[in-house]
């Protein structure tokens, strides 16, 4: 079964990983998945807390990230992220940098339906706060905070014909004062030259539950890990597949809708192994 894209976008957090996972179909016992991806973003717009964008001088976020997954029953699946981030500004000519490890996620997947192309799962991800969040300028690597989102995955395979789509959709708890958020996302896939090349198209978006004023900071100024950040995006994805072990994945994501995120559109790619 074709694998979607892991959704850590970097309309808002800022990256988006082309890590590719097994949406709501579980790996097998003693399968597995690892992926070395990147993603780039350069912007000097934000969108503000009325949705509106300002000028913030040039940005420029790119991340390469560790990605894996490892089947641990034929019904549990456990995953983690593991980011590397280089972010800098340069304001007034004077170029600002930080770099190191981000934010890391763990989680756990248990599927409930596998049957007749149908997929049902549900997952609970945690996330780490082992990004530096105190930089002086505002380039933080984390947001500082642990956070548990709780999800639920849906699918629908096609099969024979190469065609699937997925959604799915979460509760994001957070803590140390950050608005809680709801993500979502929808896909559809299909593949040729004998499922070897998928072209796939992701709606998502996150929301936050907050209604209270955004507080500012250097992060918020900049769009990178702050309080009630919302987009909107579409992001076309391709999949191509060596072998049965081997392939990359791309994607272009661009936000239709964002606040409090960055006004730039993202660049991913990534190499892929499956054992």
């Amino acid at each position: 079964m074709i694998r979607r894209d892991m959704l850590v976008i970097s309309l808002v957090i800022p990256l988006l990983s082309c890590s590719v996972f097994a949406g709501p179909w579980p790996r097998k016992q003693g399968k597995g998945f690892v992926q070395l991806g990147i993603s780039t973003i350069g912007y000097d717009q934000v969108y503000g807390d009325d949705a509106t964008k300002f000028s913030v001088g040039d940005v420029k976020d790119n991340v390469v990230q560790v990605f894996g997954d490892f089947g641990i029953t034929d019904d549990v699946t456990v995953s983690a992220m593991l980011p590397f981030k280089f972010i800098s500004h340069t304001p007034n000519q004077v170029k600002l940098t930080n770099s190191g490890v981000g934010d890391i996620d763990i989680a756990i997947r248990g599927n409930l339906i596998n049957k007749n192309g149908y997929a049902l799962s549900t997952e609970v991800q945690l996330g780490l706060p082992t990004g530096d969040k105190n930089d002086p300028n505002g380039l933080v690597l984390g947001d500082g905070e642990f956070n548990v989102a709780a999800r639920i995955l849906g699918g629908r395979s096609f099969y024979p014909s190469p065609l699937y789509v997925t959604v799915d959709v979460a509760y994001n708890f957070r803590s140390k004062g950050f608005s809680d958020d709801v993500f979502y996302n929808a896909e559809i896939g299909y593949g040729f030259a004998e499922n070897r090349l998928f072209l796939i198209v992701l709606f998502s978006g996150r929301e936050s539950t907050s209604t209270k004023p955004t507080p500012m900071n250097a992060a918020t100024g900049l769009g990178l890990l702050t309080f009630n950040q919302e987009f909107t995006a579409i992001i076309p994805k391709a999949l191509y597949k060596f072998d049965e072990r081997w392939g990359v994945s791309a994607s272009y994501a661009t936000a239709v809708h964002g606040r409090n995120v960055a006004g730039g559109s993202v660049l991913a790619g990534g190499v892929f192994y499956e054992f």
